[in-house]
């Protein structure tokens, strides 16, 4: 599943990259007015989108609409 993290938090994440992601993150559509916030804790800043590897290549594909890490919601990317 895909993870939001904001463009302060992402640099931490590529640092510390989840093993199995992509090197760098996706726009939800409406970035930065999309209401997909970051996904660190007490962190509310607009989050962008990085997606697993296999994800990536069903983007590249044409999927577009992805689940995020916390099942709550869907996030559609550009």
């Amino acid at each position: 599943m895909a993870i939001a993290r904001c463009a302060e938090c992402g640099k931490l994440t590529q640092n510390v990259k989840p093993p199995g992601y992509s090197e760098n993150p996706y726009l939800p559509m409406g970035h930065p007015n999309s209401g997909v916030i970051c996904g660190r804790p007490g962190c509310e800043n607009p989050g962008m989108v990085w997606l697993k590897l296999d994800e990536e290549e069903e983007y590249r594909r044409g999927q577009r609409i992805f689940e995020i890490h916390t099942q709550t919601a869907k996030v559609k990317v550009q």
